[in-house]
């Protein structure tokens, strides 16, 4: 079991067990996310929506398993920003990919600069 702490939902941490059942909910996640970006397309407006609200749906959906939240704490997730949904979300898929707190931060501030990178 590893424990990770979502201030925004509540004070405890949330303790997720690091098996390969959940590890393969983590690459599900992931790969649909990835896949999201191959279909937003200019020419099909309302397929690109859909696929967006078919992400955040399972993206939504794959928190509140993993974390097992209670309905107070979904309510609390459904209404944080989209950034900070998506931020939540990303740091969950580390951690369950293995990653430890100080990589996390590490690999988010290395995206953070490569962003203000111009080219």
């Amino acid at each position: 079991m590893m424990k990770i702490s979502f201030k925004e939902l509540r004070k405890t941490p949330f303790e997720v067990k690091a098996s390969l059942k959940n590890l393969k909910k983590t690459y599900k996640i992931e790969l649909k996310l990835a896949t999201l970006t191959d279909s937003m397309r200019e020419d099909a407006p309302v397929e690109s929506m859909g696929a967006v609200l078919s992400a955040l749906e399972s993206v939504t959906e794959y928190v509140v398993n993993m974390l097992r939240l209670k309905d107070d704490e979904v309510e609390t997730l459904d209404n944080l920003s989209q950034e900070e949904f998506m931020a939540l979300s990303q740091r969950l898929t580390m951690r369950v990919m293995g990653m430890s707190e100080a990589e996390i931060e590490d690999a988010l501030l290395e995206a953070e600069a490569d962003e203000g990178l111009v080219e």
